[in-house]
């Protein structure tokens, strides 16, 4: 990542971190007013993007910095790690707020009152947070963009704020219509309409943080990247050896964070001394950076045999 785009990157960061608190502030403040648990909810989840944007520009910094010998691969294991804690937080949040929700529908069910609610300053929030989101994902997805789609925590910023934009159009507009149930059937609802929506709320947007939670853990056991992707790389590489008498026997592609690590396994049909073999892994390294356009780690490994059998794709 160039100098420009790590500029931009960290620009982008920094107006998420102030959008996120004042998003978290109006959230938690309106809560007060209202008493309405899923305005909270998403106070709260706006809170969280706060402190993980504070983290992120600080993963942001290292992922960049170059291998040493503590970490031979690079930083960029620590950008994978930010996006599991951070999507392991949102569900720790998404589940305390299930569990209140779920013991508040248990009280009214054994005859305790529920606590009213205060609309008036209900609409205010939702205007001012869904033109505050929509800023947010505007910003990160445009400069996730202009930083060629490398950035893992660009991206995971705009999907939170697109997240967030939906929380806070549902909560806000189900809030707003739950008085209309009074002079119909569903009337009985209504005092437990707030606990309700933030069960349905909370099953709604609980699948993103989950699949990016899964992926992440994915990437740092160390799992290839999908068919298609290793089918291109495949491809590119065995036009490249080709013309070189060297044989392609297998090759993994994986992916941390921003950084791609591909081993590729050869067979020399002629002997190839120590500098032949560092000639063949540059090229190697220039077509792979062709074709990801990401940076990357290339090793060029020896070998007579393929290291793994046919078919051997399971985990």
């Amino acid at each position: 990542m160039t100098a420009t785009a790590r500029r931009i990157e960290r620009a982008s960061l920094s107006v998420g971190v102030i959008g996120n608190v004042l998003g978290a502030v109006a959230g938690i403040a309106v809560f007060q007013m209202s008493r309405a648990e899923a305005l909270l909810l998403d106070g709260l989840y706006s809170a969280v993007m706060c402190g993980t944007g504070l983290v992120a520009m600080q993963i942001s910094a290292n992922a960049v910095r170059p291998p040493t010998r503590a970490y031979p691969y690079g930083y960029a294991g620590q950008e994978t790690l930010y996006v599991l804690f951070r999507s392991l937080v949102l569900i720790g949040v998404i589940g305390v707020a299930v569990i209140q929700s779920g013991l508040a529908i248990f009280s009214f069910s054994r005859g305790d009152p529920a606590e009213p609610l205060v609309l008036a300053p209900v609409a205010w929030y939702v205007l001012w947070m869904s033109a505050l989101c929509i800023g947010l994902a505007w910003r990160h997805r445009r400069d996730w963009i202009l930083t060629k789609r490398r950035s893992e925590v660009l991206r995971s910023e705009y999907q939170a704020a697109v997240l967030d934009l939906k929380l806070t159009l549902a909560a806000g507009l189900a809030l707003l219509s739950a008085p209309l149930l009074e002079s119909t059937p569903l009337a009985v609802i209504v005092p437990i309409t707030d606990p309700l929506l933030v069960l349905v709320l909370s099953a709604a947007v609980i699948r993103e943080p989950l699949r990016t939670f899964l992926a992440a853990i994915n990437e740092a056991a160390g799992a290839a990247c999908g068919p298609e992707l290793v089918a291109r790389v495949r491809a590119g590489i065995e036009e490249l050896l080709g013309s070189l008498s060297v044989r392609l026997l297998d090759l993994t592609v994986m992916k941390t964070g921003r950084t791609y690590l591909v081993v590729v396994y050869v067979n020399a049909e002629q002997p190839m001394n120590a500098a032949g073999f560092d000639q063949l892994r540059e090229r190697v390294q220039d077509r792979c950076q062709s074709l990801l356009g990401a940076l990357l780690f290339c090793e060029v490994i020896p070998t007579a045999h393929a290291p793994f059998d046919p078919g051997q794709d399971g985990g």
